[in-house]
């Protein structure tokens, strides 16, 4: 794909500051977790960094309650309004508020004038500057921005008909990526429950997760002038990791050592309350992860059975009390093999996985078309921001990839 160097159609682009082009710049809050009725009953969406995937925010892992809001730095946010990670690992993430919610401090929260500015152009000017803005982050112990610094950010902005324009083109591949996801969940919430029936209709036992699976059966060993894709720990979350690009074995980390197969479940040893978990449906032979995550090899029963075995409440809860350290609870591998999980009898077990790994195996489908999807947006992404692709024949390029 190639694009000619067009020129701005509608209007010279001014420089504009984030401040000049929003209406309210601040971060947000945490409750204290100390007074239970701050955060239940919660109704009122809490977002924190990790929770931000670059798109709309639709569901959400914790809410607050109104005396929450009432009592922190919390704030209640307009929808549309775009969130800008601010700290640590996450730094650099975006998110699009779909209703009124909330964040923690750890995110910049930038609600748009809408005489000026279109909220899915700031979105995409802030993704396309992506490492610009990490790189702006400083600090010794973990990389931070600030909302004041946020706000001096200057950008090349366009006409507000011209912003929109762009939006609704980039915004199509994004509508796209987000029903996926919707879609993914909606088969993630049906498999959950087709689980749990088929563990009260009958017989069950415990097991010790050993017995079912390998834990960390593959050691991988450096290669000289080799390649991997690196599964870090801030790279999974609840349900799933980002697929890692591929890089030299010469500068990977000492703690890429483990193997991931395709079938196989990964579950970060650190902070198991956190839940990150995925499984991988990707043969690529090529991924290797931390050794900060645990990868739970299906032996006596299929892929699909095992992940959702090591995604119930109770093995999160075995996990939280198995993991060592105050400061950096961890779970050791010899843990996660005594874990107990329910086995049912092998005909149930064959009746689950019969319907549960093509459902697993179209939500990857589903996955690789939305990484396909980012592709064609990402490469589009900075020639629409500069004016140098016409809105026009981006529409092309987006019809071929719907």
């Amino acid at each position: 794909m190639s694009y000619s160097a067009s020129g701005h159609s509608e209007s010279p682009w001014e420089l504009r500051s984030v401040g000049d082009l929003c209406a309210v710049v601040t971060s947000g809050g945490t409750p204290s977790r100390s007074n239970s009725r701050y955060f239940n009953p919660g109704r009122v969406p809490w977002i924190k960094t990790g929770d931000l995937m670059d798109g709309y925010l639709t569901k959400y892992d914790e809410y607050i309650s109104e005396d929450g809001v009432a009592n922190s730095s919390a704030k209640l946010l307009p929808p549309h309004t775009v969130l800008l990670a601010m700290y640590g690992a996450t730094v650099g993430r975006l998110g699009i508020l779909s209703e009124p919610a909330t964040c923690n401090q750890a995110a910049c929260a930038m609600v748009v004038d809408p005489a000026v500015a279109e909220p899915r152009w700031l979105f995409y000017v802030l993704l396309n500057d992506r490492i610009r803005i990490v790189s702006e982050a400083n600090g010794a112990a973990q990389q931070n921005l600030s909302a004041r610094a946020i706000k001096n950010f200057l950008y090349r902005t366009p006409s507000l008909y011209e912003q929109r324009a762009i939006a609704r083109v980039l915004g199509a591949l994004d509508d796209k990526i987000a029903a996926n996801i919707e879609t993914a969940g909606t088969i993630d919430d049906y498999v959950a429950a087709l689980f749990l029936e088929a563990l009260t209709s009958a017989p069950v036992e415990d097991v010790a997760l050993g017995e079912l699976a390998e834990i960390n059966a593959e050691v991988r060993r450096p290669v000289s002038g080799g390649s991997l894709r690196y599964i870090d720990i801030s790279s999974v979350s609840v349900g799933r990791f980002d697929f890692p690009a591929l890089s030299s074995w010469d500068n990977a980390p000492s703690r890429a050592r483990r193997g991931v197969r395709k079938g196989d479940t990964v579950w970060s040893t650190v902070r198991p309350n956190r839940r990150s978990h995925a499984l991988n449906l990707s043969d690529d032979e090529l991924l290797v992860a931390s050794t900060g995550l645990s990868v739970l090899s299906p032996r006596t029963v299929g892929f699909a059975y095992l992940y959702e075995a090591t995604r119930l409440p109770s093995f999160t809860t075995y996990l939280e009390s198995s993991a060592e350290g105050s400061a950096y609870p961890a779970v050791r591998p010899d843990r996660f093999a005594e874990a107990p999980v329910p086995l049912l009898k092998p005909s149930g077990v064959e009746a689950f996985e019969a319907v549960a790994a093509p459902l697993r195996e179209y939500v990857f489908s589903l996955d690789q078309e939305n990484q396909s999807l980012v592709a064609t947006r990402d490469e589009m992404l900075p020639h629409l921001m500069s004016g140098k692709l016409r809105v026009k024949e981006a529409e092309k390029t987006v019809k071929e990839a719907l």
